[in-house]
């Protein structure tokens, strides 16, 4: 059994042959627009297919599933009405031929039926088929079923007969152990004489191994209970045993030969061939964040750093209000302490909480950041005005004035300096023997609202100052060259003589 590279408790279901790995369903790119194929997050290759043989859970732990393989409306249909038929031809002795006609016709269908449940099982499809395939070809596969059984009593009686008792026996236990096989090969290949070659037979027991005598244990068991049930019905309800009976035979078929061919799909590679179980197919598709979360896990484990960070700055651009991406970047850069990359990514991180108001974690997050940088300032002066109001609310008025400190020589064109030092003053007046300093950040702040006050008075004056001149350009009259004179019409008309008549009139 093959384990994914990534996952190693989980079974895989695709291999790189470019990479050599084994992989699982979260470690492929299943992108819909790499035209319905599966690839390689590392080396973009198409991956092949393991079906489900190493992810399938085995039969003897799916006998509840097993159970109620038949438990639909269609089955359970089946099931009755080829069971009241059966009851119907016995009971009608006086019409042989009918009576036999009806019974071939109920035991050809739900043999035809249990034997498509076989076969859609063996292919991953985990749901009963619908049994109009039932009513088809049943006869025909009974009389063959039929072929079959009597070749090997046949055998097995011309062993004991010709070679001795013993042997002949040994024979005939052999032949009754090899009959769940022969009835696969049956159904695989729809061939009396493929069924009946020991070799495959041998083969496919050997393939499977010890599961193969406990499936045929469990048939043996349900076999012999449809005897136990038809004693308590004949003490329950003596009127209606045969048609109990037939009915719960009808049902165990169903449930062994499905049991038989889910066999066949757990042991797909031994047998040669791939499958997946509709099961899977069944699960919602990926959304791109769930496989681009995928890309950067199986990028973290292959250690190609560079890929997974340019990885991350993409997903910011396409998804820039995803946390997920976010929280996950900085969780990395703290776990592998870089502090190249926090330098660069502190400030944007911050700047998502802020925009997602995630204001709980915005303290917290400083802290981290100052472990791998501890002379760490944002270079963002309404970011830091921030910090310090909550720096402060906190009780942490050294952190709160560490964030403001000096701002009118770093920012000195930010609009909110005014209200920054009156912060600054404000924590520093809070912190015993700052008195001094917190008063002369005051009068820095009322000379900041001075100062900013005049500025906008100027341009507001600018602004009139502008408009104003613009007002007037519009008013002033236009000068330069002034175009031809309009003309107008005098009222006279001028009719033009034709040449050809002048000429005339001279002659």
């Amino acid at each position: 059994m093959n384990y994914c590279k990534y996952h190693p408790l989980d079974g895989a279901t695709y291999y790189c042959r470019q990479c050599n790995v084994h992989l699982c369903d979260c470690c492929i790119n299943d992108d819909i627009n790499k035209r319905h194929s599966v690839h390689c997050f590392i080396c973009e290759s198409v991956l092949e297919s393991l079906g489900s043989a190493n992810t399938v859970v085995p039969f003897w732990r799916r006998l509840t599933e097993a159970f109620k393989y038949p438990l639909n409306s269609s089955s359970m249909s089946l099931i009755v009405i080829t069971s009241v038929i059966s009851v119907l031809a016995l009971l009608m002795p006086f019409l042989f031929i009918l009576s036999v006609v009806m019974y071939l016709f109920a035991a050809g269908a739900i043999l035809k039926y249990s034997f498509t449940c076989l076969e859609r099982t063996a292919i991953g499809e985990m749901k009963a088929p619908d049994v109009l395939e039932a009513y088809q070809g049943g006869i025909i596969l009974l009389f063959k079923l039929l072929v079959i059984t009597v070749v090997m009593g046949v055998f097995a009686g011309l062993a004991a007969y010709y070679i001795g008792i013993a042997f002949g026996g040994i024979l005939g236990v052999v032949a009754l152990a090899s009959f769940p096989a022969v009835l696969i090969r049956f159904a695989q290949t729809e061939s009396v004489f493929e069924a009946l070659n020991p070799f495959a037979a041998v083969a496919l027991m050997a393939a499977i191994g010890l599961p193969y005598g406990l499936l045929i244990v469990f048939m043996l068991i349900m076999m012999t209970s449809v005897g136990v049930l038809q004693g308590w019905i004949d003490a329950i309800l003596p009127a209606g045993s045969f048609l109990a009976q037939s009915m719960v035979s009808s049902y165990y078929m169903v449930v062994m030969f499905h049991l038989m061919g889910y066999m066949l799909f757990q042991y797909q590679h031994e047998l040669g061939y791939s499958a997946r179980s509709d099961e899977d197919e069944d699960k919602p598709t990926r959304s791109d964040i769930e496989r681009i979360t995928a890309k950067m896990d199986v990028l973290l484990k292959e250690g190609d750093y560079e890929k997974l960070v340019n990885l991350y700055y993409q997903s910011f651009k396409q998804f820039p209000n995803e946390a997920c991406f976010f929280d996950r970047f900085f969780e990395l850069i703290v776990a592998c302490k870089k502090p190249a990359l926090m330098a660069d990514y502190g400030l944007i991180y911050l700047e998502f909480l802020s925009r997602k108001k995630r204001f709980d974690k915005l303290t917290s997050t400083f802290k981290q950041i100052c472990f791998l940088l501890p002379d760490y300032l944002p270079n963002s002066p309404a970011m830091k005005v921030q910090l310090a109001t909550f720096f402060r609310q906190q009780g942490d008025l050294k952190l709160a004035v560490k964030m403001l400190n000096g701002m009118h020589k770093l920012h000195p064109e930010f609009e909110g300096l005014p209200a920054a030092y009156t912060l600054l003053s404000d924590c520093l007046g809070d912190l015993p023997g700052m008195q001094v300093q917190a008063e002369k950040c005051r009068q820095m702040a009322e000379q900041l609202a001075r100062r900013a006050d005049a500025k906008k008075m100027a341009l507001e004056q600018q602004r009139l100052a502008q408009q104003t001149a613009v007002t007037n350009n519009s008013v002033q009259p236009k000068t330069g060259r002034r175009g031809p004179p309009k003309l107008t019409s005098s009222g006279l008309t001028l009719e033009l003589v034709p040449l050809d008549n002048v000429g005339a009139d001279k002659n």
